[in-house]
């Protein structure tokens, strides 16, 4: 996600990340953050809170009316050219604790609960540099095609990365003020990003008998990001699309929602598209 901000209202009409940048010469927003140390936690290591994405998983019991019958993953892309997968070895790590939670194929996890763990303010940790990883909320309601994402499931990894602290953006106030409101996915005009599974060509919604193809606008990511540094999706650019929740909800798409893949990689053809 990514913002950059000039005045609030201006602000609000940009994604997520990029929003840090306000108030601040081009040159210092990528400086101005203070560091903070942590009791116990490896500056170097790719981690998360983990009393954060306890929260987030509250978030989705709250929420399950979004995608019925399905169940909630964690998963991790690479961030950077450079990141090796292989190998890669995910643990819940505190001061007393050390879990080890398994790892599908494609880098997805259940994040298991323990109590100890949290009293120990551990953090999920893997075994690479900070800033290797993209994470994110993995939710797939049954029954969806395999070249196809749900619109309410989408709606509701976005609800569960802004609790999780999954979005990558600059810890600018502002910021986190806008992480911290009550439905920033639903009712802020803000850009979630979002990967597919392979390269993008389009994406098509459809709702019913409804459809229109998806602006390009909306894929890729912006052409020329802000702060880079900041973003997590530079390096999978190709398979990015981003979401605007607020504008579509308002114009009547449902959370049943289905956003149809292209992939550069199929055969020739198309969906229709009906404004």
């Amino acid at each position: 996600m990514q913002f950059r901000l000039g005045l609030l209202q201006a602000m609000l009409c940009l994604s997520l990340p990029a929003l840090a940048g306000a108030g601040l010469p081009p040159a210092a927003a990528d400086t101005a953050v203070p560091s903070v140390a942590v009791h116990g936690a490896v500056p170097d290591r790719d981690e998360k809170s983990y009393r954060a994405m306890l929260a987030a998983m509250e978030v989705f019991d709250q929420n399950r009316s979004l995608a019925p019958g399905a169940s909630l993953r964690f998963m991790v892309l690479p961030r950077q050219a450079d990141v090796a997968m292989d190998g890669l070895v995910l643990q819940i790590v505190g001061e007393h604790t050390k879990v080890p939670v398994p790892l599908e194929s494609n880098y997805s996890f259940v994040l298991p609960r323990n109590a100890d763990a949290a009293q120990d303010g551990a953090v999920v940790r893997f075994n690479r540099q900070a800033k290797s990883l993209a994470w994110r909320a993995d939710i797939r309601s049954p029954g969806v095609p395999s070249k196809a994402r749900r619109l309410g499931d989408l709606l509701l990894e976005c609800k569960v990365a802004m609790v999780g602290d999954l979005v990558a953006y600059v810890h600018h106030p502002i910021n986190m003020m806008i992480a911290k409101l009550q439905d920033p996915c639903r009712t802020l005009p803000i850009n979630m990003f979002y990967f597919a599974e392979r390269a993008l060509f389009s994406i098509t919604l459809t709702d019913g008998g409804r459809r229109s193809i998806m602006p390009a606008a909306m894929l890729y990511g912006p052409a020329a990001p802000m702060m880079p540094s900041q973003e997590d999706w530079i390096f999978l650019r190709e398979r990015v699309f981003m979401v605007k929740f607020k504008s579509l909800y308002e114009k009547g798409w449902t959370d049943d929602t289905l956003l149809q893949f292209e992939y550069m990689d199929d055969e020739a053809g198309g969906l229709a598209s009906d404004q």
